[in-house]
């Protein structure tokens, strides 16, 4: 199984890491928000996914060095205004070695960037990241879909059809 760093604790990031997570893989979330990660913590509960509880496995962290260290995979799962300054933030800590998957929707105002190219162009600043492997996935899914473990189809699209075949089974 994998090593999985998740960027986000919304909805979305907390019913991927909790479907990850029940599915045997070990699961570290970040969130910017250092309130969040702290009731996260203690309550095991999200307040806006009241059936859910969180396993007991997942290891939540207000430091983005630790959420990616040493994982195989990086999701992100911040909402979209926040993917650059996100991805801005863990550029130091990611290695190429690591697949980047991004599943935040949507497209930036000012670049008309997807959220993976928008990964792509902070991560290579400074010359980093030049072979950096990322993974967009869409569905028509919902996290409350998820989380009661309902039957739902996700889109996986990579430049490299290799990760994105095996980065689809993950999920």
């Amino acid at each position: 199984m994998s090593s999985i760093g998740v960027l986000g604790a919304g909805t979305w990031g907390m019913a991927l890491a909790r479907m990850l997570s029940n599915s045997g893989h070990d699961v570290t979330v970040w969130s910017a928000i250092g309130k969040e990660i702290d009731d996260l913590s203690v309550t095991r509960c999200h307040p806006n996914l009241p059936d859910m509880i969180i396993p007991d496995s997942i290891i939540f962290t207000k430091s983005i060095e630790e959420v990616c260290d040493q994982k195989e995979i990086i999701l992100f799962a911040v909402p979209s205004v926040f993917v650059r300054s996100t991805a801005e933030k863990a550029r130091q800590y990611i290695l190429d070695s690591q697949i980047i998957v991004d599943v935040a929707k949507g497209i930036e105002p000012d670049t008309l960037y997807t959220m993976s190219e928008v990964i792509r162009d902070e991560m290579q600043k400074d010359g980093l990241h030049e072979n950096l492997k990322i993974v967009a996935l869409s569905g028509p899914t919902h996290a409350e879909e998820v989380v009661n473990d309902m039957p739902t189809t996700i889109v996986s699209a990579c430049t490299d059809l290799e990760v994105a075949e095996k980065y689809r089974m993950f999920l």
